[in-house]
């Protein structure tokens, strides 16, 4: 079998005909689709009962509810094909995208294959050209040693789980998982989990999953909303880079660079880039900032190490490392005067203030 496709369905019944709609009329016919009722309370449970009795290639598995990335996971243990894709359940695929992905795959004996996506509307189904994604063709087999080069290929595939498509045996080798007690962005997750093992990745750029979009009481628009917390955003990253340190990369990827581009994709653009607002924390969430920077820092090493990062990035991963205690009066009012500079600079000053004034928390 050439590709299993799993789908996690969680009260999902106004849009789970569309979806399996396109799944069961791909042009790649060799495939099985698994659905994984998640505990659901409509009427999902028998709809997907009814797809499985008209099309044998669906399976369905129930279960009691216990997450997105749970349900996933279970899919993933019980696949049989070559490749593993995923498609939630509210979205849909253009009828060639696995036979595309295959063969870009096969092409190039790829880890992992992804094509790019168009987000649309649920309100009236317009296209949202501002969340979708046209990425540049390219395949990269050194990936490793590409992580610290702009534009390089991994970033172009986006974190996104649903627009790629990963060999079987490359996730099992690696037992790659979705981390369960993540009930969002456990994509990112997995996504930098598996750059640690990938020795081959390629993209392309046809747009060929549609992802719905602003669903109401989704984690999507929930993470949409609030502009991915950047708390959640340094929890994952610092999850990530336990991983790594526990499967021996870590200190391979911060020779090579890859660790800092990670970092910088991830955390430092958010807290320096003066174009976006303020992350707005209360005292307990940046007390809780504040604890997960530290930690990622210890993990990682001293921050000397990341001179070759620009200067306000390093000097805010020194910052970062060891947030300034308890700062007198002198020092609070000489970093609110700089914090009216533009720019980055202005922009770091205003950030020591904000994280010299709350706790260290977990």
């Amino acid at each position: 079998m050439s590709v299993s496709i799993v789908v996690p369905c969680y009260n999902v019944a106004p849009y789970v005909e569309e979806c399996l709609e396109s799944l069961v009329n791909q042009s790649l016919q060799d495939l099985e689709i698994i659905c994984v009722n998640d505990g659901s309370t409509d009427a999902t449970p028998a709809l997907l009962d009814a797809w499985a009795r008209r099309d044998g290639r669906i399976r369905v598995i129930h279960r009691e509810n216990g997450g997105q990335a749970s349900a996933r996971n279970v899919g993933m243990d019980t696949a049989a094909g070559e490749y593993v894709g995923f498609v939630d359940p509210d979205d849909y695929v253009e009828h060639a995208m696995y036979a595309r992905l295959v063969e870009e795959s096969r092409r190039h004996g790829a880890d992992v294959t992804a094509c790019g996506y168009t987000s649309f509307s649920d309100g009236d189904g317009s296209v949202l050209e501002e969340l979708s994604w046209s990425p540049a063709a390219g395949v990269e087999k050194e990936v490793q040693s590409s992580m610290a080069r702009a534009g390089s290929v991994w970033e172009r595939m986006d974190v996104v789980t649903c627009n790629k498509l990963y060999r079987r045996d490359f996730l099992n080798r690696h037992g790659l998982r979705f981390e369960t007690s993540f009930r969002s962005m456990e994509d990112d997750v997995l996504w930098l989990m598996a750059l640690a093992h990938a020795s081959c990745l390629a993209v392309i750029p046809d747009r060929l999953y549609w992802y719905r979009r602003r669903r109401r009481g989704s984690v999507s628009q929930m993470l949409e909303e609030q502009d991915r917390p950047l708390l959640l955003v340094a929890e994952r990253l610092l999850h990530a880079t336990a991983y790594w340190k526990k499967c021996g990369w870590l200190e391979s990827g911060l020779e090579r660079g890859w660790v800092l581009r990670a970092l910088r994709h991830y955390l430092l653009v958010r807290l320096l880039n003066p174009g976006q607002p303020l992350p707005q924390l209360s005292e307990e969430e940046c007390g809780r900032l504040r604890g997960k920077c530290r930690e990622w820092f210890a993990l990682a090493g001293e921050a000397e190490a990341f001179r070759t990062l620009g200067k306000w990035d390093f000097a805010l991963c020194r910052m970062l490392a060891s947030p300034p205690e308890h700062p007198g009066f002198l020092s609070r009012a000489w970093w609110k005067l700089l914090s009216r500079c533009r720019g980055r600079r202005g922009r770091y000053y205003r950030l020591k203030g904000k994280l010299s004034s709350c706790g260290g928390g977990k």
